[in-house]
């Protein structure tokens, strides 16, 4: 008789284990359904994409940002090169673009307070 009650005390164990299990499942459905609404159906960011990453690029658009980082292109040569690729004829408006340097102002000539004709 003893053994009797030591099974039912054994499946009383599992069963409490089986339901416990089931509430960890629930859980962490949950929580991803909650990740899906807040991110996107990637559940990683807004269209599927980690918040603390770039979004897929197509291959030679990240090897031309690739070069251009490591310094083998200039910007100008990128901007061109991009704009290719994209089937554009210049660089987007929000991109940016080097400015040319401005020459620096010649200084101003000293005045005399002798008057208008030089030759004094």
């Amino acid at each position: 008789m003893g053994g009797s009650s030591m099974l039912w005390g054994f499946m009383g164990f599992i069963g409490t284990l089986v339901v416990l299990a089931l509430l960890a499942l629930l859980v962490v459905f949950l929580v991803k359904k909650a990740k899906q609404k807040k991110f996107g159906p990637g559940g990683s960011g807004p269209m599927g994409h980690h918040p603390h990453h770039r979004p897929f690029l197509p291959p030679a658009l990240q090897i031309l940002d690739e070069r251009l980082a490591r310094g083998e292109i200039e910007v100008e040569d990128y901007m061109t090169r991009k704009a290719a690729l994209l089937g554009s004829q210049g660089p987007a408006t929000n991109e940016w673009t080097p400015q040319a340097p401005t020459p620096p102002k010649p200084a101003d000539e000293p005045t005399s307070d002798a008057g208008d004709d030089p030759g004094i």
